[in-house]
């Protein structure tokens, strides 16, 4: 059941990652187009800056903005290129890092580009693209957030630049003959002419909006045109792989589905053969009207199992002469297998101590052999604390290692306790443990209580992680010490499911109570 769980679990997170991987892809593959686009293009624009005119537009900017930005688009577009190909293992911060630094050296540009420029005002109209690209391309490759960030920065850049020129400013074209005549005059032998045009030539250097060429205009679209261009052809690719991969996941998912039915089927079928198995044990213990038919004592048993089927055993056989022997144990863990040793210590119980002679050492010896060879068989590592008590003519003999046993004096206010710890051993661990069981016994007079045991009730948990505990179990039953013995019990479970809570129960809880009446 365990193995078709986690079938269903790697099939349903198969479907997940078929299905994540284009969106993962794409946006890896957006950025190595990006990075290498920036790369080439500012790399020429160096080249053709450079020999054309022999230095930069804007030398204090572009001299640290162009290799800056090729050399974090550079190391971006080999980082992802390994990453798409599966050829590294560093770090996923290093991507993290390169994705980001990779956008913001494209946003300073951007800004730069409108603040810091030969021609602020056509930059403001024609370099706004830019930072609108930017947008798409930040949503894209990190997340939504990122755009809106950059989106709220480029507004508040623009309404800057806009300030800047002043809301008078206005665009004048020139016409191509008026352009000439202007260019004349800069070489005109009048000095006057001269003086006059590049005089203007200064002003209009001094307030950034010297002409651009159309070509530098044609360049700058084209660049634009190809980055908005790049982000819409891999999100469309993404959109066809993903409805590719839709009948792969569908496959997957349905292949989940099955798995989830026959672990449903099976599932079902275990728990109907626990209610089983549990029917059966309850079937076996021992029923409250037989306590009824003994002549002397007034007794009380309840088990209420963690599990389905529980790991706590008690038995109460009575014998001809009219002693009446009884056995409480613990199974280790609960379930199932637990339950099968619980079955077989009930049966080994009654085989070795109905109606026979033997003493209770003996009787427990035999006991232990019996299941040591029957675990065994199972290859199974479970053992058992188990206590074997003998009443007869009010004295109690007991034998085996187990819980304290509890005794509420008739003529006493507080309950005592009887220790188990030095009377065996573990049931089931060896075959032979005669040499390490002792005997002990205790007189039970007319009006004395005695309880027995599981765990269960005294390491019950509240939600604060504090158990019952002993001394909880002992002033319980000090409580309730007035009414039958099997109101007794039921009053005492009652309180510490009280004391628990909400919190379930982590092991089996047996009690049983035992009064002599005459």
């Amino acid at each position: 059941m365990v193995k078709e769980s986690q079938k269903n679990k790697d099939a349903l997170h198969e479907a997940s990652l078929i299905l994540q991987a284009p969106y993962k892809n794409t946006k890896k593959k957006i950025l190595v187009a990006v990075n290498l686009s920036l790369v080439i293009i500012t790399s020429l624009h160096l080249a053709i800056q450079l020999i054309s005119f022999g230095h930069l537009p804007e030398p204090a900017r572009d001299m640290i903005m162009i290799p800056l930005t090729i050399g974090i688009h550079a190391f971006s577009a080999y980082h992802h290129s390994r990453l798409l190909a599966g050829k590294t293992n560093q770090p996923r911060w290093v991507s993290q890092v390169s994705t980001w630094a990779s956008l913001i050296t494209l946003q300073l540009f951007a800004l730069a580009t409108v603040h810091v420029n030969i021609n602020t005002a056509t930059s403001l109209i024609v370099d706004s693209a830019f930072s609108i690209i930017l947008v798409f391309i930040t949503g894209t490759v990190i997340n939504r957030n990122a755009a809106t960030v950059w989106l709220v920065i480029s507004l508040i850049s623009f309404f800057i630049a806009y300030g800047n020129r002043g809301s008078s400013f206005e665009y004048h074209l020139m016409t191509q003959q008026e352009v000439k005549e202007y260019k004349q005059h800069l070489k005109s032998p009048n000095r006057k002419v001269r003086q006059a045009a590049r005089k203007r030539q200064e002003i209009v250097k001094k307030e950034k909006i010297e002409p651009l060429s159309i070509k530098l205009y044609l360049s700058v679209c084209l660049i634009f045109l190809l980055l908005a261009f790049l982000p819409t052809f891999f999100q469309a690719s993404m959109i066809g792989q993903v409805l590719k991969t839709i009948p792969r996941a569908i496959e997957k998912i349905e292949l989940a589905a099955d798995e989830k039915n026959l672990l449903k089927k099976e599932n079902v079928r275990m728990s109907m053969e626990l209610d089983i198995a549990k029917h059966i044990q309850k079937m076996v213990l021992p029923r409250e009207e037989e306590f009824m038919a003994f002549k002397g004592l007034e007794i009380g048993a309840r088990m209420d199992t963690a599990t389905e089927v529980g790991g706590d055993f008690y038995e109460v056989l009575p014998q001809k002469d009219g002693s009446i022997y009884f056995g409480i144990g613990d199974v280790t863990d609960h379930g199932l297998q637990s339950g099968v040793v619980m079955l077989m210590t009930q049966a080994a119980f009654r085989a070795t101590l109905d109606n026979s002679d033997i003493d209770i050492t003996s009787a427990l010896n035999q006991i232990n052999s019996i299941l040591h060879q029957n675990i065994s068989r199972m290859k199974d590592q479970r053992n058992l604390t188990l206590s074997l008590l003998h009443y007869h003519n009010g004295t109690v003999s007991m034998t085996g290692q187990h819980e304290t046993v509890i005794l509420l004096r008739s003529k006493e206010d507080f309950a005592e306790q009887i220790d188990t710890m030095d009377l065996g051993l573990y049931v089931g661990l060896i075959d032979d443990f005669s040499d390490h069981v002792q005997e002990s016994s205790f007189d039970l007079e007319t009006g004395d209580i005695m309880l027995l045991y599981t765990d269960g009730a005294t390491e019950a948990l509240n939600s604060a992680d504090r158990e019952f505990g002993i001394q909880g179990l002992m002033q319980a039953l000090e409580r309730h010490r007035h009414h039958p013995s099997q109101q007794i019990v039921n009053n005492i479970i009652d309180e510490i499911y009280e004391y628990t809570g909400k919190t379930d129960p982590e092991d089996d809880i047996t009690i049983v109570v035992v009064r002599r009446t005459a």
